[in-house]
């Protein structure tokens, strides 16, 4: 934000530290984004998630999700369910500490910029409306998240 030298800008804010725990992938071939709001960030929510995303591509022969290494992602809980799907699911992880390897972090710092960054919501719920909305429209092939994906010949149909 732009501000006259020597005034300090008045910024709204609620005062509380409400969030909205996330999981999500991206299709770079595609340029669409799948995200789940979940209760927390642990092992069970993320086999949910797992679920969730071996029904959305249930066509899809081979499932490849390139992870980072989130302590929910490497859990021994998913061992059983991981080995039930092995056939159509398989896991690849980056290396430790390479968020500039992981395409998902763009996309979370592309929702961020558009949905949150110079608005202000009265409220918490208004706040997750536009959230929810905007992940919405990233459901669909779009050349934006191609670009973000760095994948400029998306099939975009």
């Amino acid at each position: 934000m732009w501000t006259q030298k020597g005034e300090q800008p008045q910024i709204p804010t609620l005062g509380n530290h409400e969030k909205v725990n996330l999981f999500g992938t991206v299709n770079p071939l595609l340029g669409e984004a799948f995200c789940v709001p979940t209760a927390c960030q642990n092992a069970q929510e993320f086999q949910t998630f797992l679920e969730a995303v071996l029904d959305r591509y249930a066509a899809k022969e081979h499932i490849l999700l390139i992870l980072d290494n989130a302590r929910s992602h490497h859990a021994k809980y998913l061992r059983p369910f991981l080995k039930k799907h092995r056939d159509k699911l398989e896991l690849l992880f980056l290396p430790p500490y390479s968020p500039n390897l992981n395409v998902m972090e763009r996309i979370w710092r592309f929702i961020r910029k558009i949905v949150s960054h110079n608005t202000f919501f009265e409220t918490f719920k208004k706040f997750t409306a536009a959230l929810f909305s905007f992940l919405k429209q990233l459901s669909f092939p779009s050349a934006s998240l191609c670009t973000l994906c760095g994948n400029f010949l998306c099939k975009i149909f």
